[in-house]
């Protein structure tokens, strides 16, 4: 990289002929787990093995460089989605795009639009039960407890229909009934865990 004149910004200085060279090791693509699109607010990308923290691109990637080949564990943290964690092998991606994607599901504080179908809950057992796995009988929505023993569900393509809901934690489980409508927020109410 070389100047005609020293390029100043708030982090460095470059003064002419002066060079540097990082190398792309990965990339991570996150995506709302509700809209499938870029997520919403502050999110914190970082590798837990050695504390390294990605910065973001005009694109929206998280970026990684200089890291020798291996196995890191990616954490994703921020306001609105239930932290994330993925290991991925730098040694095996493509050099000419290291690029994994982590989708983030939403916490019971995510902004909804007014028009999503959605059934909420808390789940207590004398204290809020946090972190126990909420599921659909044969469906595939899922989410977790957050630390005030609440769960939001969110479903797609669903008219008028009768779910069965089941919550474990620690090899227990509760299994309670709700309507869902489309276009409507349902409460399942508080759900005593056994």
């Amino acid at each position: 990289m070389g100047f005609t004149s020293p390029y100043v910004t708030e982090a460095f200085t470059a003064y002419l002929a002066e060079t540097i060279l990082s190398k792309l090791s990965l990339a991570v693509w996150l995506k709302d787990g509700f809209t499938q699109k870029k997520p919403i607010g502050k999110l914190k990308v970082s590798i837990l093995e050695n504390g390294k923290t990605a910065f973001r691109n005009l694109s929206g990637y998280h970026l990684f460089t200089d890291l020798p080949p291996g196995n890191y564990t990616i954490s994703v943290s921020g306001d609105a989605y239930f932290s994330a964690e993925t290991t991925v092998d730098t040694s095996v991606l493509d050099p000419q795009k290291p690029v994994i994607e982590i989708t983030l599901p939403p916490t019971p504080v995510y902004p909804f639009p007014g028009n999503a179908t959605l059934v909420r809950g808390g789940v207590t057992h004398a204290a809020p039960v946090v972190a126990a796995e909420v599921t659909v009988a044969g469906k595939p929505e899922k989410t977790l407890t957050d630390p005030q023993g609440e769960f939001v569900l969110f479903f797609r393509g669903i008219k008028t229909e009768v779910i069965t809901i089941e919550i474990n934690k620690g090899g227990d489980t509760q299994t309670v009934s709700a309507t869902i409508e489309e276009g409507t927020t349902v409460s399942a109410g508080k759900i005593t865990f056994p």
